[in-house]
């Protein structure tokens, strides 16, 4: 299975409310603290049936605490980011959370505030990273086993999904000479710029150390491939200076088509600003 997973087969959490609740009223009374938010996160996905057991467990807590006012169920809506995934329907997956809400208030006479985080939900596919071909190389035929690699100058340093967890990403080359999508295509095995087996853009879809083929526009050293649904999991959790490579410069292009640099690329000197130099004596 994927190396990071939200619950499934291989990770449930189904704390017991009541007993829960006692242990955590127990340190509320303890040190004089009154619970106004309560906040829980597990990654629900797409399925509105999840949405429901889960949002009527947190549910239950609240009923623990009455002086709750918020409930936060958190995020983790599916976002489609290759042509063949489904997006959440929020309009799906919210309607049986809303019935239970409106049911806790008519038993309770507590009408709860509801706070949910979409911030992947609408951001994923807000943001592409542009990278250079910096080499091609072919290690046999295709009925020997041998795969056509395209080397990117970026790779986990920038988009770590694929590597942790096998996330697929739309990958879209560009010609450098025409800036367009080439006519031909062909299958390449994508990867990026460290030393390392797990620097792989496409990986299967399940296991993210199987060297897996991507059919694209044909492509040469110094031309352009594009990573698409970079908006959210890849810079803030990016191996960032692994191998001493810089942060790569973001770029955010208006309504209007303008573009501005809003994070410059960072200087050697920056990656190593922190670095202490000893005296010849201390070794």
């Amino acid at each position: 299975g994927p190396s990071l997973s939200t619950p499934s087969d291989a990770f449930q959490l189904h704390p017991d409310i009541a007993l829960y609740g006692t242990t955590l009223r127990a340190i509320c009374e303890k040190h004089g603290l009154k619970v106004v938010r309560i906040h829980t996160h597990i990654g629900s996905g797409s399925d509105p049936a999840v949405w429901q057991k889960t949002s009527g467990m947190s549910l239950d807590l609240c009923r623990e605490f009455p002086t709750v006012e918020t409930l936060n169920l958190g995020g983790g809506y599916k976002v489609g980011r290759m042509a063949y995934e489904k997006s959440t329907d929020l309009a799906v997956v919210g309607a049986p959370v809303k019935a239970l809400f409106e049911a806790f208030a008519k038993e309770t006479g507590r009408e709860l505030r509801l706070e949910i985080e979409p911030g992947t939900f609408l951001l994923a596919n807000s943001c592409a990273i542009v990278c250079t071909v910096q080499d091609k190389v072919t290690t046999g035929a295709a009925s020997d086993g041998g795969h056509v690699f395209l080397k990117l100058d970026a790779g986990m340093t920038e988009v770590l999904r694929p590597s942790l967890y096998a996330a697929q990403h739309p990958l879209v080359t560009v010609s450098a000479a025409t800036g367009k999508e080439p006519e031909g295509t062909e299958k390449y095995v994508v990867v990026g710029h460290c030393c390392e087996s797990g620097d792989l853009m496409t990986p299967g879809p399940d296991d993210a150390e199987e060297i897996a083929e991507r059919a694209m526009g044909e492509v040469e050293r110094g031309d352009l491939l594009v990573v698409e649904g970079a908006g959210a999991y890849c810079a803030g959790m990016s191996g960032k200076n692994y191998n001493s490579f810089p942060e790569a410069p973001e770029v955010m292009r208006t309504a209007e088509g303008t573009f501005h640099v809003i994070r410059k690329k960072q200087s050697l000197e920056q990656i190593m600003a922190n670095e202490v130099e000893l005296p010849d004596d201390a070794c």
